[in-house]
């Protein structure tokens, strides 16, 4: 991994997000529910960890539950 380029935290539908660009230009994103838990790792991330986590997986539809 070439390290981090920059970091950026964004409000979503469903709480807040965080993508993480990196030199090799890839871009990883990663969904946390409070702003301070995206503003705390977009901190860390900007530190420039040697391995990033594996991306949130995307979310599906609520399933419908049968009655």
């Amino acid at each position: 991994m070439a390290g981090v380029r920059w970091v950026e935290v964004r409000r979503t539908r469903g709480g807040w997000g965080v993508e993480v660009h990196t030199g090799e230009g890839a871009v990883r994103r990663y969904r946390y529910r409070s702003e301070a838990q995206a503003r705390f790792f977009a901190a860390v991330f900007q530190l420039g960890p040697r391995v990033l986590p594996p991306e949130s997986a995307p979310r599906r539809g609520k399933a419908r539950r049968a009655a």
